[in-house]
């Protein structure tokens, strides 16, 4: 920078002491979950544990999905109403109504915040089954390992048989935005 100016020099040094602050803001661990938005009075962090420890809307549950192949599967999962982890964890403004769950990938699929009130999602197999949207930590028995990405998978069930639902869950999930 000796062929600079002493104007320049002050410019990048300026500029620099401008930036600095900035860098790291938003950084959030690995292993936590983040929910923010336009509709949230103050943006929260949570880790595996703190879901864990959320018994009242603990969910433990078969769900029967269908992927765009026509492809049929059970799963068993278990994790938090998305709901409920909302109610207890997050100040929703009265604007409220949208809400986008986005993995570590970038993958984002959104909800009417009815959508995740809902609490009677179905089991086309099992009709008498009814299932919520859940933030789930474990499948068929095996927690989700955090090596392999953030330790959480949006589960939902089917709104009508036929409904090609498991393209509408989310592995990995980084982001709850409500706006």
């Amino acid at each position: 920078m000796d062929s600079f100016s002493p104007r320049i020099k002050k410019i990048v040094l300026l500029l620099l002491l401008l930036l600095l602050p900035g860098c790291g803001a938003g950084e959030v661990p690995a292993g936590t979950l983040v929910i923010e938005g336009e509709a949230v009075e103050e943006r929260v962090l949570l880790t595996l544990t703190d879901l864990k420890a959320m018994e009242e809307g603990l969910v433990e549950a078969q769900y029967f999905a269908i992927n765009t192949y026509g492809t049929r599967e059970h799963f068993h999962f278990k994790g938090v109403w998305v709901w409920h982890l909302i109610e207890e964890k997050v100040k929703l403004k009265d604007t409220a109504s949208r809400v986008t769950i986005t993995g570590e990938d970038g993958y984002t699929v959104q909800y009417s915040l009815a959508d995740v009130r809902k609490e009677d999602y179905i089991d086309e197999d099992n009709p008498g089954v009814k299932l919520k949207m859940i933030l789930a930590w474990e499948g068929d028995g095996e927690e989700f390992s955090p090596d392999q990405g953030n330790p959480f998978q949006l589960v939902v069930g089917q709104r009508e048989p036929g409904d090609v639902n498991k393209p509408y869950w989310v592995r990995n999930v980084r982001t709850i935005r409500i706006d």
